[in-house]
């Protein structure tokens, strides 16, 4: 098509000009169109075939382009749609990680609270604590100055009042009651003023306890302090983060939308190539139906008498076919019987039909069930046409059997059998003493056959060989 539409533009082109330049006569012109048309028709159109062709080509081209750009976009438009799934979840995952630095600045600032209640409380105790050690080393001195007023009491005194207790004491024992009592009282303000003193040591121990756990508090305040507020830097990052990634999911989705309208409009053009493809075939198959109708019915006439010709040749060859099977089926009728036991001279088991449709020997099952290995011959087809003995002989078998069907078996003597198989109908019975030319039975199609003929078998001593060893038609 492009090729016509530049070649038509090239024609009107050197038109133009010849007439522009002068050089041009009105006969020449009408010549120059003359040509310009028939050039473009020979490559628009050549033949119907051609014509046909090159409108199936724009049409597959046409829609072949409309496809691709089609595709192309349900591929961009796909591209998007993964990438707003793949920010929808980093939007998620954000979220997720949010709401996770959330819990962590909450869990921090229960921490921070617990740690604020630890610190006060502690500050409380400290404060108690050195009350009690200030009321401590008052009592430690306070001990201690009175033992050292006893103390010093009993040595400035001390010898005036073991005069003292030795005159004053009514016996001995009340003497050494005194002493011991005075040694008590000693030992009594010793073990006082280690108490205070072990007391005070122990309120001083816990002072300075007090006053490290309050640091260490302290401690675990500031780096809970920090946490949080390094939390608070994450988060307001990532939600800055979501809000670009809001911003490129609705860029993307207004893509995807604009993506989706072009596919639309797509197919809308798709939908027009078809449709006017569509127009053109109906186009095409209403003249095609036009030169068919016309050619059928040229072609009803030449069949019609066709088939008048082959009717005629068809009646002739069944009157035919009817003749010779009437001869066929009449032949036995010539027959004589006679009592000929010689094998030299059997005759034909079916008078008036040589037609044999299976040799003796290796063959492909006509049937299933029946033998590879063909043991006899298949003569005839006409059903119904009479049977003769071949030789003289006695009858040994005559029955049915599922793969003989219906059959006769005559004994020549010197170990000479032969059969006949697939009878209609038996006319001899086992035992009897049949001539040859003896009418023993009717073809058939029984047992395993696939249509109307006798199998006709020759053995000696057991063993089957080619009939046609023993007969012939003549």
């Amino acid at each position: 098509m492009k090729v016509f539409w530049r070649l038509q533009k090239v024609s009107v082109f050197l038109l133009a000009f010849g007439l522009c330049a002068g050089e041009l006569t009105p006969a020449v012109v009408g010549n120059v169109r003359t040509d310009a048309a028939v050039l473009t028709g020979q490559l628009l159109s050549g033949s119907t075939a051609g014509r046909m062709l090159q409108l199936a080509q724009s049409y597959e081209e046409k829609l072949a382009e409309a496809q691709e750009r089609k595709a192309e976009l349900e591929r961009k438009k796909q591209e998007v749609a993964a990438q707003i799934r793949e920010n929808e979840q980093k939007k998620e995952d954000l979220l997720d990680y949010i709401a996770e630095l959330d819990m962590q600045i909450m869990a921090l600032n229960d921490e921070i609270d617990d740690l604020d209640a630890e610190i006060v409380q502690a500050e409380v105790d400290l404060e108690q604590t050195k009350a009690d050690l200030s009321v401590a080393q008052e009592t430690e001195a306070t001990q201690y100055e009175s033992m050292k007023r006893r103390i010093q009491y009993m040595y400035e005194n001390g010898e005036d009042s073991i005069w003292s207790l030795l005159l004053g004491a009514a016996s001995l024992s009340e003497v050494l009651n005194r002493v011991e009592y005075q040694k008590e009282i000693t030992e009594y303000d010793k073990e006082l003023l280690v108490k205070y003193t072990e007391a005070k040591q122990e309120v001083e121990r816990h002072k300075q306890l007090l006053e490290a756990e309050i640091e260490s508090l302290g401690v675990l305040r500031e780096t809970a302090e920090f946490n949080r507020a390094t939390l608070l830097q994450f988060s307001a990052d990532k939600s800055a983060e979501i809000e670009v990634y809001l911003a490129q999911l609705e860029l993307d989705a207004e893509t995807f939308a604009d993506y989706a309208e072009e596919i639309t409009r797509e197919e809308a053009n798709i939908e027009s190539i078809k449709e006017e493809e569509r127009r053109r075939i109906e186009e095409e198959e209403r003249r095609r139906k036009e030169e068919e109708a016309k050619k059928a019915a040229e072609e009803a006439e030449r069949k019609r008498k066709a088939e008048a010709a082959a009717a005629a040749a068809k009646a002739a060859a069944q009157k035919a076919e009817s003749e010779s099977d009437a001869k066929r089926l009449a032949a036995a009728d010539n027959v004589v019987e006679k009592d000929e036991r010689n094998p030299d001279n059997m005759i034909w088991p079916l008078p008036g039909d040589g037609r044999i449709y299976a040799y003796f020997g290796p063959r492909v099952a006509p049937t299933a069930g029946a033998s590879t290995y063909h043991r006899g011959l298949d003569i005839g087809g006409v059903y119904g046409a009479r049977i003769v003995a071949t030789l003289s002989g006695k009858v040994i078998e005559a029955t049915y059997n599922a793969s003989r069907g219906n059959y006769v078996a005559i004994d020549h003597g010197g170990g000479l059998v032969t059969y006949y198989m697939h009878c209609s109908k038996l006319l001899v019975s086992v035992g009897d003493e049949v001539l040859q030319g003896t009418v023993i039975a009717l073809v058939g199609s029984t047992g395993i056959s696939t249509g109307p003929h006798v199998h006709y078998s020759v053995a000696e001593n057991g063993n089957y060989v080619d009939p046609l060893k023993y007969v012939s038609y003549n």
